[in-house]
């Protein structure tokens, strides 16, 4: 009765990921051209109108000439501010995970996971415009069977993520940034064998370190970023300490300072932008690896994945003033 309860979820979840991606399709259609652009890189466009203030002696310079040396001066006219630029993509991911935690069982599950993320990168004004601010949304599902197939694990934790990522190099094609992200994260790990501690909570937070990288080819883009945390807690009971007992008061040592002494971990994604036709498809490769050891408990959830998703587009314009006309024309 459990495993149907899962697998009826777990199909609920994807016609839900299907409907999403439908919406995101029709989304495409209305507000994407075919032309492909990456956020942050300078639009190769002049559709800056110049205005009387901005000419000099009847001459009206295009507000893109030397826009790359103005901006090594830290000198950004307001006609040559880039545009604010939002890029938010939904994607899904399928492949393998390998999973092992002794407070279940000594064994490691091996079967397959399924991911579903939303991702926003923004661009923003700080930093003279070279700061790019991203949130990330992403549920993920999986489950493995032990070596002799008889006996199922079944895994779903959900992540948030912010931060951002300081251009330190900056071309028409090419732009790399560093910065920083913080996460949380709550999941469970349910072993569906045991009586007396059928599951295992997970709960963590930390603050990651983060590089990013993105190329322009003439017909495609393509984005690397990798992610690892350096300190931050994480919730852990002690081996063979029951969350029955934890319900009664027994909470001494749940919550421990996490860093590379006792968590290590890393997330590894490279994605391409596809035009196609009047639609930009995004696909990919994402491995995460996370393990621990606390309490003498060991675990770790490793899964790579191909992705595919869509991306989306915009340009964040800034709020006009509000104006009080009620005296106009008197």
């Amino acid at each position: 009765m459990t495993k149907r309860r899962v697998k009826n979820r777990i199909t609920y979840i994807l016609i839900l990921g299907l409907a999403i991606w439908c919406n995101q399709i029709q989304a495409q259609e209305e507000a994407l051209s075919s032309e492909i652009e990456i956020v942050g890189y300078i639009s190769e466009k002049k559709d800056i109108v110049a205005t009387d203030d901005f000419c000099l002696h009847g001459e009206c310079p295009s507000p893109y000439d030397d826009i790359n040396s103005s901006m090594k001066k830290n000198i950004i006219h307001p006609n040559l501010a880039p545009p604010l630029k939002t890029n938010n993509t939904i994607t899904a991911s399928i492949g393998f995970a390998n999973m092992y935690d002794t407070y279940l069982s000594p064994l490691k599950y091996k079967g397959f996971s399924i991911h579903l993320m939303y991702e926003q990168l923004r661009r923003t004004t700080w930093f003279d415009y070279k700061f790019y601010k991203q949130q990330v949304f992403e549920l993920d599902l999986a489950k493995g069977d032990n070596p002799a197939k008889n006996v199922s694990e079944y895994w779903a934790l959900f992540n948030y993520r912010i931060g951002g990522h300081y251009t330190v190099y900056n071309t028409d094609k090419l732009r790399v940034g560093i910065g920083g992200l913080w996460d949380i994260n709550a999941g469970v790990l349910y072993n569906e064998r045991n009586g007396n501690n059928p599951a295992a909570a997970r709960a963590y937070s930390n603050l990651n370190i983060s590089a990013t990288a993105s190329y322009k080819f003439n017909k495609f883009a393509i984005r690397w970023q990798i992610d690892s945390p350096v300190m931050g807690i994480l919730f852990s009971p002690k081996y063979g300490q029951s969350y029955y007992e934890i319900s009664l008061g027994n909470s001494v040592g749940l919550v421990n300072f996490a860093s590379f002494h006792n968590q290590r971990a890393l997330r590894n994604y490279i994605t391409a932008d596809i035009p196609l036709n009047k639609y930009i498809i995004r696909v990919g490769y994402m491995g995460s690896f996370y393990q621990t050891k606390v309490h003498d408990i060991q675990t770790h959830h490793y899964t790579n994945s191909f992705v595919i998703g869509f991306p989306i587009e915009g340009i964040k314009k800034p709020r006009e003033r509000t104006k009080n006309q009620f005296w106009d024309g008197y």
